[in-house]
């Protein structure tokens, strides 16, 4: 399963107070599971435990907004750890609100910056812990509900981006508006009931069993 840091905060914090120097930082957590109960022995086959105990390693994105309009993308497949040019950017800028995530890769998307999160729509900013079941049999049917604008803005080949896009589909073609939060909760709600409901529809037209959805998505415009 992946990693992901998120705050949003009154006062600036240093990305690297947050992210690289905390024991316990998203950075230092690519191949050691900090979650609890998962250093006990356990049943290999207990496929959930399997997806939380599992090394992530396949890219990291923290990203960041300042006083400029628009979030400060930064993505890399190489451990964090490793890569100088994070640690120096991280012990160099603060911000009040900062999004990273590490990306523990599924085989039915490669391991390449355009898949790392979070991805970027106009000021916001979209990541997502999780999976969805089957993605490839539902994916045909979730690009049929893009706008054309959304569907110029996909660049790789997660899940994730792709639900995003239906996020964004969903809410407008205005991405850098500020919207209020009602707004962006409804249209959370909206997207995550498509979702479900193409797994379902999938299945049933397969004749498969439902497999379980673990859908832990988060957004932000700064504000």
């Amino acid at each position: 399963m992946c990693r992901w840091f998120a705050n949003i905060g009154e006062e600036p914090i240093l990305l690297e107070d947050v992210l690289i120097k905390p024991k316990h930082s998203v950075a230092k957590q690519i191949d050691v599971h900090f979650l609890p109960n998962l250093h006990v022995t356990y049943d290999p086959h207990l496929h959930q435990r399997t997806l939380s105990s599992g090394v992530a390693s396949d890219g990291h994105g923290p990203n960041h907004f300042t006083n400029v309009d628009g979030p400060c993308v930064y993505k890399n497949v190489r451990p964090p750890l490793n890569d100088f040019n994070l640690i120096s950017l991280c012990a160099h800028t603060s911000s009040k609100c900062v999004f990273a995530h590490i990306r523990a890769a599924t085989s039915l998307s490669s391991a390449v910056e355009t898949n790392n999160h979070p991805f970027v729509f106009g000021r916001h900013l979209f990541m997502h812990n999780g999976m969805i079941p089957n993605f490839l049999k539902i994916k045909v049917a979730l690009l049929q509900k893009l706008s054309e604008k959304v569907s110029t803005n996909i660049f790789g080949t997660t899940d994730t981006e792709h639900v995003a896009a239906l996020f964004f589909t969903h809410l407008g073609n205005d991405w850098d508006a500020e919207l209020p939060i009602e707004t962006l909760n409804k249209t959370m709600i909206k997207t995550l009931q498509d979702v479900l409901s193409l797994i379902q529809e999938t299945t049933k037209d397969n004749n498969e069993t439902l497999l379980h959805s673990s859908l832990n998505f988060v957004v932000t415009d700064s504000c």
